[in-house]
């Protein structure tokens, strides 16, 4: 293992790495096994995205899920479908067509989450208040440093001793 007296760059990567996909798959799993086939994952997203940021554009939806717009745009019908979202006229821009949450679908997501945060909190619950706080700190300081990368087309192999 890693001195964690000088943890290098590398060491941070690794361990980044490590565990992020970990997190996911295992967030990924409890989506699926609750959600009772109500929504996919990409949809949880999606609506996800509404209710923290409000009514979208069907092309902003599909950059942030790295997906084209007819991609987008099917996934969205099947929660059209089921009455989750609506199309409505953008407040600013009344040519604009965006897309919202609607109350059931407002709903569904809050349930949906509940569970979800009632889940995280049994799995760190052996966690002491330092080891929460120091969790809590460090996600802060990675969401912080990685809503500014700017991804390159090129990789560059940072050196070992980084």
């Amino acid at each position: 293992m890693e001195d964690m007296q000088q943890p290098t760059l590398l060491d941070c990567a690794h361990r980044i790495i490590a565990v992020v996909p970990r997190l996911s798959r295992l967030m990924r799993k409890d989506l699926r096994l609750h959600s009772a086939g109500l929504f996919t994952e990409a949809q949880f997203r999606v609506m996800a995205r509404l209710y923290r940021e409000g009514a979208q554009c069907l092309s902003a939806l599909a950059a942030m899920q790295g997906v084209s717009l007819p991609t987008m745009s099917k996934l969205v019908q099947g929660l059209e479908g089921r009455r989750l979202v609506h199309r409505e006229r953008d407040a600013e821009d009344r040519r604009r067509i965006v897309l919202a949450l609607t109350p059931e679908g407002r709903t569904a997501y809050e349930d949906l989450l509940h569970c979800t945060e009632q889940h995280m909190v049994d799995w760190i619950r052996t966690l002491s208040v330092d080891e929460r706080r120091d969790i809590i700190r460090t996600l802060t300081l990675l969401d912080t440093l990685f809503s500014q990368v700017k991804l390159k087309g090129a990789c560059e192999t940072p050196s070992p001793d980084a």
